[in-house]
Order: C-alpha cells, then sequence, then structure tokens
C-alpha cells in the first residue's frame, strides 16, 4: 500500500488556496494550505510533507525568500514549485524544482504535480 503525498500549499490568496486544495484532494493527495511563510516554517516544524507548493508575490516574505530559507531547513530533500501569476521569464526559477502558471486548467496543474514526483532529484 502505498502512502498519500502529503503536500503544502502556501500562497496568500484564500480562492488559489482552496483551488489547489481541493484539485490536490480529487487526485488523491493529502493538500493543507496556510497563507504565508511564517505559518509554513511553523507547519514544516509539526509535519513532514513530500511536496510544497510556493506562490512567488507574498507579503513579508516572498517566495524567493521563503523557498530559500525552506532549503536550508529541508536540506533539499523534497520539491519545491513556484505558483504564480507571473510569467516564468519573470521568475527566478532557479532554485525551484517546478513552475506552474496562474491561471492554470485541472489538468496542467495535476500534470506538473506528478512529473515533479517522478523526476525530482534529492541535490
Amino acid at each position: 500500500m502505498t502512502m498519500t503525498k502529503k503536500i503544502l500549499i502556501v500562497d496568500d490568496d484564500f480562492q488559489d488556496r482552496e483551488l489547489m486544495q481541493s484539485l490536490l484532494k480529487k487526485a488523491k493527495y493529502d493538500a493543507t494550505a496556510v497563507k504565508n511563510g511564517a505559518h509554513a516554517l511553523e507547519k514544516i516544524q509539526e509535519e513532514d510533507f513530500d511536496m510544497i507548493l510556493i506562490d512567488v508575490l507574498m507579503p513579508t516574505l516572498s517566495g524567493y525568500d521563503l523557498l530559500l530559507l525552506l532549503r536550508e531547513k529541508l536540506n533539499h530533500k523534497i520539491p519545491m514549485v513556484y505558483v504564480t501569476i507571473l510569467p516564468k521569464s519573470e521568475v527566478h526559477t532557479e532554485h525551484a524544482d517546478g513552475f506552474i502558471h496562474k491561471p492554470f486548467t485541472e489538468k496542467d496543474f495535476i500534470d506538473m504535480i506528478n512529473k515533479t514526483f517522478k523526476t525530482f532529484k534529492k541535490r
């Protein structure tokens, strides 16, 4: 029996969090959503996750800063994917393991999650 993969969603937009959480649950993932980087840092102290989805544009702690903090904390053990409205050409993706552009279709979103799990290599 395979364990359900746990995904943490970090996004300051309520509707985006709700949408991603419902799509992930529908695809049989265990999804937890938080509204900012501080909450994400608390959550990873409490639970282990298999992937983290991070919005780039967030108040206080940007997605870039959060990703770098989490990389250090989690020692590059899990994939981290940017989910943003910004065009990919404007996003510094060198530290991220994937990129999902908002708005997205359900298929594109889940395909990218599945692909990232398949291709992720611990650094």
